[in-house]
């Protein structure tokens, strides 16, 4: 089963970032070209433990999962 890789803006996804850590953010972007012409998104890291809230990007491609806000859930 194909995962539903889609979001908005506000959603939460999780992604991989290129040193193979491990990032959950609430997205704030959604942007055609973040860098290097790639579509991608800008965020704040979510976890608990990381204060204050870190703003990050990454590359559509990097994202495993997504969780929309609107439905309340995991895709």
């Amino acid at each position: 089963m194909k995962i539903d890789k889609s979001y908005k803006v506000g959603d939460t996804v999780r992604y991989e970032t290129f040193t193979g850590e491990l990032r959950t953010v609430r997205v704030t972007a959604k942007l055609a070209e973040i860098k290097n012409g790639r579509p991608g998104f800008d965020g704040v890291e979510v976890q608990p433990h990381i204060k204050p809230r870190l703003p990050v990007w990454g590359y559509n491609s990097q994202i495993l999962r997504v969780f929309c806000q609107e439905k309340r859930r995991w895709k």
